[in-house]
């Protein structure tokens, strides 16, 4: 069970120690391709991928699913493809392909920023998901802050190893829509 509105020190720390544990977990899968492709075979299955015309996809680093194949998709099916880029605080939806890496180590785009209102899906990363939408990110809040600025279905992937039965949250965390995993 979640529990909200706890000590934010605590659930703080809880979140640091989780992270620490979800990170090596993540790294332990070795078949990432095979199951990143999986991934993407059953978020094109979802109706929220098939009515979405602009899709804001992530560049998977660091033992995430590997996104090359799910922008493949995207683009063969027509979709615009849009993807993060962090500026101060901020993450916006840039159309182009990663060019730069930020200082994260994230390649991003370098175009110009779309309105988040015009975004109809946004796949989310993270490090460990319940199945009721909860997610652990890597602690930035990048998504938490840009998520509620748009109105797209959120729908987050995973290893089904990054399933967790609960996670700590605050009232500021974004709970999403949908959670697959492979």
């Amino acid at each position: 069970m979640c529990h909200g509105g706890e000590v934010t020190s605590d659930v703080s720390n809880r979140k640091a120690d989780l992270r620490k544990r979800m990170r090596l977990v993540r790294d332990t899968v070795d078949d990432r391709l095979i199951r990143s492709v999986q991934l993407w075979a059953q978020l094109a299955a979802t109706d929220a991928y098939q009515n979405a015309t602009m899709v804001m996809a992530f560049v998977g680093v660091n033992g995430e699913p590997d996104t090359d194949p799910l922008r493949a998709r995207l683009t063969a099916d027509g979709k615009i493809v849009v993807l993060p880029r962090v500026e101060g605080r901020q993450m916006h939806a840039v159309m182009g392909p990663p060019e730069v890496v930020s200082a994260f180590g994230i390649p991003e785009p370098v175009g110009d920023a779309v309105d988040p209102m015009s975004i109809d899906l946004v796949v989310v990363p993270g490090l460990a998901f319940t199945v009721d939408g909860h997610r652990l990110g890597q602690g930035g809040g990048f998504y938490d802050r840009f998520l509620p600025t748009t109105r797209a279905v959120t729908v987050a992937v995973c290893f089904c190893e990054q399933m967790v039965d609960e996670l700590p949250f605050d009232d500021h965390d974004v709970v999403v829509d949908q959670v697959i995993s492979a």
